[in-house]
C-alpha cells in the first residue's frame, strides 16, 4: 500500500475519532444515538468537519444528483478557536 495514502487514511480515522469523542456529550444530552452517528461518513474541511448521512437514493447520472447526496447531521465548527456543535434539518430524522 502506497504509504502517503495510509497516512492520510490514518488521519483521517484520527480525526473521526476526535470529532465522536467531543459530541459524545453532546449526543448523549440530546437523545441523540452515537451508535448511528458512528455508522455515518466524516468530512473535513477547512475549519469545520461533520457526519453525513449517505442517500439511498440511486443515482440516475445528473438527474437525480442532489437527491444522491449525503445529509450533513451534525457540524463541529471552529469559530474564533472555539469548537461549536451545530445540528441540521437532519439531526433528529437520523440520529
Amino acid at each position: 500500500m502506497n504509504t502517503r495514502v495510509n497516512k492520510w487514511t490514518e488521519e483521517k480515522d484520527l480525526q473521526r475519532l476526535l470529532a465522536l469523542a467531543y459530541v459524545k456529550d453532546y449526543c448523549t444530552q440530546k437523545g441523540f444515538s452515537l451508535e448511528k452517528l458512528k455508522a455515518q461518513r466524516f468530512g473535513l474541511s477547512y475549519s469545520e468537519c461533520g457526519f453525513f448521512q449517505p442517500s439511498d437514493v440511486i443515482p440516475l447520472g445528473l438527474t437525480n444528483d442532489q437527491d444522491t447526496m449525503p445529509k450533513a447531521t451534525l457540524i463541529i465548527k471552529n469559530e474564533n478557536g472555539e469548537l461549536i456543535i451545530c445540528e441540521t434539518e437532519y439531526t433528529k430524522e437520523y440520529l
